[in-house]
């Protein structure tokens, strides 16, 4: 072995440890096609390490633990068996399949006379084995530092504690292999970048006569119809499900939210209900009743449409401000905000420019409404800190302007005092920028985009770690998450030296938005701080294939970082990376 610790008789090596999902299961169902199942694995296993150049040290029942010289024969031995294994399950059934959990770790390891190995990366690969997603891959920290391999792509998962083992360990999650669920101890807040999947059950009908049954079929396709029309939702409908309508119904597979709703007939009156919970935690998201006679019931079919279109329009896409937004009153006031607020979280120059110009008609077609300039302030902003337009001291007075007209005019859904406090921060005013976002908080505290712009100011004051609390806090109150939230987390991350982090947390939201360019470079800085020159050279490289116009300098020039040292960091960092040219 080539590696050496500070003891000559302890080589460095790397531990792959894996175990079979569910055995005891498997074999109690069939214990002779597991057994055979059991040998083509070990066959695969073995010929994978052999070829890989490391050592099986012993396959005992379900469990194997092999040694490498170097992370990368581990890393893709661990891949290399997973999907061999993967093929030979394909013509099995779900329940029959046979598939390993693996954890990997490096470090000093002594090898005793009888050929055992001892020491801690053996211990630590097994216990992050046992926490690793069935079917996949985790390894420690000190693996992810060590691979430099630009198309291995990991999820952090944090500092997690391991079953006799003192210190925490950080663990990462392979992200290509196909793995089951999350059974890490402390899952990170998930990013929610995808768009939420809805499924819409058959309605719940009880006591209700032949024409208030059929009238209930026209009432839920109402409702389909319009969740259909919203933008970010991904709406799956299965009303007509084989079976009673009184039956319960189980949601597909990977719905989050399940719309539920039902009709009770008592007499002449009804009442209808409608539900919609979220799978994870089966907390209820919004419920709504309405009553009416019998003889009534498509009278109200557009109310109870609209009503449960307007819940999750509120709930799951523009949050708390689309409280404030429907008082408009005004049906095609109300769609120019949704549109407008689609067409800004695209995260694209295309959908700036329209949202931009539609804010400006709202807020010309209703001057004396702070909702118009409120979003149309926000939409400047965005635009300068994204770097969508050219005159950028341009857009930021007219935000400043516009926030302050918001302002007088007495919005109250917080977003004219975060746009006022971003532009005093951009000015240097600090100290301004934190009381503009204080008076938000106390005005709006279950706004998430509050939370979200303090922190953004938190992390251009190096308050990094208060950053990334306010952070977790707006992503906790907004289902969706707008596309500058995890950006924020991973820029805060990097600010705070939480260099494995903040890569990581880039990768997730490139997987979402390839073209976000400040998730790039952080991507870039980070990399390059950890020494994954490789990694930090291909991923410059996808910047100047995304954008061959960049200025990178200029954008980090344009950042209100309050101390240079974080500027400094940035450029050192882009520069090694190949991103900066001195």
């Amino acid at each position: 072995m080539t590696q050496q610790s500070g003891e000559a008789s302890e080589p460095v090596l790397v531990a792959l440890n894996a175990d079979v999902v569910n055995y005891s299961r498997l074999v109690a169902d069939d214990a002779e096609r597991t057994a055979i199942a059991l040998s083509v694995a070990r066959s695969i296993s073995e010929t994978e390490i052999e070829l890989a150049g490391g050592t099986l040290v012993n396959f005992v029942g379900d469990n194997f633990m092999a040694v490498f010289d170097r992370p990368e024969q581990a890393v893709r031995t661990a891949i290399a068996v997973t999907n061999a294994i993967a093929t030979v399950n394909a013509d099995a059934p779900e329940f029959r399949r046979l598939r390993f959990r693996m954890g990997i770790d490096m470090g000093p390891v002594r090898i005793g006379s009888d050929g055992v190995y001892v020491g801690d990366a053996m211990n630590i690969a097994a216990r992050i084995q046992s926490i690793a997603l069935p079917g996949g891959l985790s390894i420690s920290g000190e693996i992810y530092r060590a691979l430099d391999e630009p198309k291995l792509r990991f999820r952090s998962t944090g500092k997690q504690r391991l079953k006799n083992i003192p210190e925490q360990i950080d663990v990462y999650d392979f992200a290509d292999l196909p793995a089951e669920g999350d059974t890490s101890p402390n899952p990170p807040r998930p990013l929610e970048l995808d768009s939420p999947r809805v499924a819409v059950l058959p309605m719940h009908i009880k006591g209700a006569t032949e024409d208030v049954t059929l009238a209930a079929d026209f009432l839920l396709g109402g409702v389909v119809s319009g969740l259909m029309g919203l933008h970010n939702l991904d709406i799956t409908d299965v009303t007509h499900t084989e079976g009673r309508p009184e039956d319960d119904h189980p949601a597909p597979p990977n719905v989050r939210y399940v719309l539920s709703s039902g009709i009770i007939q008592v007499g002449p009156r009804l009442r209808l209900w409608a539900q919609a919970r979220e799978m994870r935690t089966h907390s209820v998201l919004w419920a709504g009743k309405w009553d009416c006679d019998a003889d009534e019931i498509l009278d109200i079919a557009d109310e109870f449409a609209a009503d449960i279109v307007r819940a999750f329009e509120i709930e799951l896409i523009i949050g708390e401000p689309a409280r404030v937004y429907h008082e408009l009153g005004d049906p095609a006031a109300i769609a120019k905000v949704y549109e407008g607020w689609y067409q800004l979280t695209s995260a694209t120059r295309n959908g700036w420019n329209r949202a931009r110009r539609l804010f400006s008609e709202l807020r010309d077609d209703a001057p004396d409404s702070a909702i118009g300039p409120a979003l149309f302030a926000f939409t400047e902003w965005m635009g300068a800190a994204e770097g969508l337009v050219a005159d950028r001291a341009g857009a930021l007075e007219e935000a400043r302007t516009n926030a302050a007209r918001a302002f007088e005019l007495g919005d109250d859904t917080g977003l004219s005092l975060m746009i006022l406090a971003a532009v005093k921060l951009e000015g240097g005013d600090a100290d301004g920028a934190l009381v503009s976002i204080s008076e938000a908080e106390i005005l709006r505290p279950t706004c998430d985009l509050t939370w979200a712009m303090q922190a953004s100011i938190r992390r251009y004051l190096g308050q990094w770690e208060q950053a990334v609390t306010l952070i977790d806090q707006a992503m906790g109150l907004s289902p969706v998450n707008k596309p500058w939230y995890p950006t924020v987390l991973a820029s805060s991350y990097y600010v705070g030296r939480k260099y494995e982090q903040a890569s990581a947390i880039a990768e997730e939201v490139l997987d979402h938005q390839p073209r976000n360019i400040e998730a790039l470079l952080v991507l870039a800085a980070s990399q390059s701080h950890l020494g994954l020159a490789r990694r930090a050279h291909a991923t410059a490289a996808t910047i100047e294939e995304r954008f061959p116009d960049a200025d990178t300098a200029q954008w980090l020039a344009s950042n209100p970082y309050q101390d240079d040292q974080f500027v400094s960091r940035w450029h050192d960092d882009l520069v090694s990376a190949g991103i900066i040219t001195d």
